[in-house]
């Protein structure tokens, strides 16, 4: 009747034990906490910062618009690690070391473009952003496949 009856009946039981996060899902589960932080630091100084603190013209739109993503990120990179035993393996990794990347790729260069205007010679930084933005869409769609993969190949 189940594939791995084990499994079932240690979910089911009234004190699970749940395995461990190690490698690469604790180092993603961490920098989902410590994006969780770092953008309430980030939505903090966005809100209380005087407009003049700002770089350019709609700094703390733009800030904003950073602080969400990360914040969403954050929670979603933390639900995703505590969720890979559930999903197919190697896509769910991929998809977990994805979006910690993309999460990076795309807050970091919106926060220093709109608190300081950072240029690398003379682009600016928040150039870097799409690239974030594309790895943060690949992830959702790797993490999409790991569950539909994991579904066809499971059956309860």
């Amino acid at each position: 009747m189940f594939r791995n009856t084990s499994w079932y009946i240690q979910r089911m039981s009234a004190n699970p034990r749940l395995p461990a996060l190690s490698g690469i899902f604790r180092f993603c589960f961490v920098s989902g906490a410590l994006g969780g932080a770092g953008g309430l630091v980030l939505g903090t100084l966005a809100s209380h910062l005087p407009d003049a603190a700002f770089a350019v013209p709609n700094g703390r739109g733009v800030l904003h618009t950073g602080v969400e993503i990360l914040m969403w990120h954050a929670i979603a990179l933390c639900a995703l690690t505590l969720g890979a035993p559930l999903l197919g393996g190697r896509l769910v990794r991929l998809a977990c070391l994805t979006m910690a990347l993309g999460t990076i790729l795309f807050c970091a260069p919106v926060t220093l473009y709109a608190l300081f205007d950072l240029k690398i010679g003379t682009l600016s930084v928040a150039r870097i952003a799409p690239y974030g933005g594309t790895l943060l869409i690949i992830s959702w769609l790797l993490t999409a496949a790991s569950g539909l993969r994991k579904a066809s190949s499971d059956t309860l």
